[in-house]
């Protein structure tokens, strides 16, 4: 599940880029939370209650809290998110360079530059420190590299997660709350019991997902939404 806030002070275009994310996410088949705020005070105070982002968009130009100096307080508290500043002028570019921003992106936004955007985000999450898994068991701890799992699947509470170096790794669990962990784009959730790894995946035919080991999944609901995600997802592999 990506976790996307929106802070802009201009009605009309916080809810044009939700509409454009939103758009994104649906088309490429990530499963996402978008939170709005029409101002950087408002943020600041999610923020501050705990609220965490793994993706941020922020416009520069908003009263009191404008944009950068919102980046630079949300920034000392989380390395992780990814920063991308949305704004009708590129005079506080160099300032994103202090926040480690990930784009600067000028106004009217497009689904074209929020595509680019997000897909940055999204290869830059998968890279950080947090990619891997980790699995608690009676037995011991298992920490498994995001690529190396295969796939996992859900039966009566029991998750079995298939692996290339550790086999078949069983746990007690919801594949939603392993799902949370695997925030990668190469993951697909095409059934409500299976969250196939693409790496893995021969093809998609029919309704069908078919492994490289052979084994066929049913995909349960949107077919053309996996199709369409995992030819731009082989596309930009090649």
């Amino acid at each position: 599940m990506l976790r996307i806030g929106l802070c802009d002070d201009v009605p009309t275009e916080l809810l044009s880029l939700s509409r454009l994310i939103a758009d994104y996410c649906l088309a490429q088949g990530v499963e996402n939370e978008i939170f709005t705020y029409p101002s950087g005070e408002e943020l600041l105070l999610a923020v501050s209650k705990g609220t965490r982002f793994d993706v941020l968009f922020l416009d520069v130009y908003m009263g009191q809290a404008d944009g950068v100096s919102v980046a630079r307080q949300i920034r000392a508290q989380d390395a992780r998110c990814c920063i991308v500043f949305a704004t009708n002028s590129r005079d506080h570019a160099i300032d994103g360079f202090g926040v480690r921003a990930l784009q600067y992106l000028l106004k009217p936004l497009s689904a074209d530059t929020v595509r680019a955007a997000m897909d940055q985000a999204i290869v830059a999450l998968s890279r950080q420190e947090g990619a891997f898994v980790h699995i608690q068991k009676k037995q011991g701890s298992y920490r498994i590299p995001l690529g190396g799992i295969i796939f996992a699947e859900s039966d009566a509470r029991v998750v079995t997660v298939h692996t290339e170096l550790h086999g078949d790794i069983e746990f007690y669990g919801r594949l939603d709350d392993f799902e949370s962990q695997c925030r990668d784009e190469r993951f697909l959730r095409c059934h409500k019991s299976f969250l196939v790894n693409l790496d893995h995946v021969h093809a998609i035919a029919n309704d069908c997902v078919i492994m490289e080991s052979g084994k066929q999944i049913r995909i349960s609901t949107g077919v053309a939404a996996a199709k369409s995600l995992f030819a731009s997802y082989t596309a930009r592999k090649i």
